[in-house]
């Protein structure tokens, strides 16, 4: 279920999550941005058409995120949001899914509802992100696995702000699920040692926040 090539080159995705969509904050981090090797940037749905407005990327190189609404990520909630960001005709929808079908194992309805985002997706890829550090491994692994099964070729696991992305659990994806390509959101310092470990060990994209700045 890909609407555009994916690039399967390694790379960085600069996350403007987080950072203020008003006065000039976000202005400041897309002129940052410009020129950089960077594979896409990453945009809160309030701050697609700013992203959009500053002609300093193309649609493909937006990813809308779709984050945390007051009550949570609810299955509706999801659904209306790829719906109204598809519209848009951006490059790669990032979306989370329901944690507690995730941590309850609600195998047919994580199924059901990945079918829904693939039928409602007409212009833009999806990446399904999940926090690794709050699923074990066998949540993990259903949702790889259906994932596989809906088409669904991205994946970014983050390794929240409390915990590292364990190498251990990239090369398990790499060696088990090779269809997938892997994304891991760097949290937490961003540095280039740390960067480029990741790179090496077969990670998709890098996708950090202001210091992924000093990578380069």
């Amino acid at each position: 279920m890909n609407k555009k090539p994916l690039i399967r080159e390694p790379g960085i995705i600069a996350s403007t999550i987080n950072i203020p969509s008003n006065g000039n904050f976000f202005g400041n981090v897309i002129n940052k941005s410009v020129g950089l090797p960077l594979r896409e940037i990453e945009v809160e749905l309030d701050a697609i058409e700013l992203a959009q407005r500053s002609n300093s990327f193309d649609n493909q190189m937006i990813t809308a995120v779709i984050n945390y609404p007051l009550g949570g990520y609810q299955a509706n909630y999801i659904l209306e949001s790829i719906r109204w960001a598809d519209e848009k005709n951006i490059g790669t929808i990032c979306t989370n899914l329901p944690l507690y079908w995730l941590r309850s194992n609600e195998s047919i309805k994580i199924q059901r509802l990945l079918r829904e985002i693939v039928a409602a997706v007409k212009n833009s890829n999806i990446r399904i992100s999940t926090e690794s550090n709050l699923l074990s491994k066998e949540e993990k692994l259903i949702l790889y696995d259906l994932l596989c099964d809906a088409g669904i070729l991205q994946l970014k696991t983050s390794c929240g702000f409390a915990h590292r992305t364990a190498i251990e659990e990239v090369l398990y994806i790499r060696n088990n699920y090779p269809a997938l390509l892997l994304t891991v959101d760097n949290n937490l310092r961003g540095d280039s040692p740390e960067i480029d470990n990741l790179l090496q060990s077969g990670v998709q994209y890098v996708c950090a926040k202001e210091p992924w700045l000093y990578h380069f």
